[in-house]
């Protein structure tokens, strides 16, 4: 008769982590508003006009994404640069930069659309009953969406503010009979 095994310690079934932390195609890289990143890119202060290199960094972090960065400020350049982007120019694009279409069009365009940066459409109807070819173009969703949280959070604090000044009024009146 053999000796029973002793059991084995820890969890026999642990339960998997419920994620694996935000998925890169929907993060956006903030860093410290006083740190050397925002620094060097002129600061917070609105008088100071950031360029495309400094807005596409937090979208695609120069640092962590090199490649990912250089394709989508290129091609956010082309893009203000003209109305639209059909797939003609998208491929005359990366044939003169010498990109990847995989890049583009399996991460870079992706995010901008899911950012609200572009927007994407199609023809109304295909050429020689086709399929029906991609339109891309500039778009504000971006911005409205940013600006929505920030005015959000403005408003919480403002509110708070607010109630502890009123709170502390009546404090101070109830003191004195």
């Amino acid at each position: 008769m053999e000796p029973k095994k002793p059991d084995k310690k820890g969890n026999p079934k642990p339960a998997p982590p419920s994620s694996r932390g935000i998925p890169s195609d929907e993060s956006m890289w903030l860093p410290r508003h006083y740190g050397k990143e925002v620094k060097e890119k002129g600061g917070l202060e609105e008088e100071i006009i950031w360029n495309m290199e400094d807005i596409a960094d937090f979208i695609f972090p120069k640092a962590y994404q090199p490649r990912y960065f250089m394709v989508a400020v290129d091609f956010l350049s082309l893009l203000l640069a003209s109305e639209k982007v059909t797939k003609d120019e998208i491929g005359k694009f990366l044939k003169e930069k010498n990109y990847s279409r995989s890049t583009l069009e399996n991460k870079v365009i992706p995010k901008l659309v899911h950012f609200g940066l572009i927007k994407r459409e199609r023809e109304i109807e295909g050429a020689l009953g086709k399929g029906r070819s991609l339109i891309l173009s500039d778009s504000l969703t971006f911005t409205a969406y940013l600006r929505k949280i920030g005015d959000a959070w403005k408003s919480q604090v403002a509110t708070a503010r607010h109630k502890r000044k009123k709170e502390e009024k009546l404090k101070t009146l109830e003191d004195f009979p």
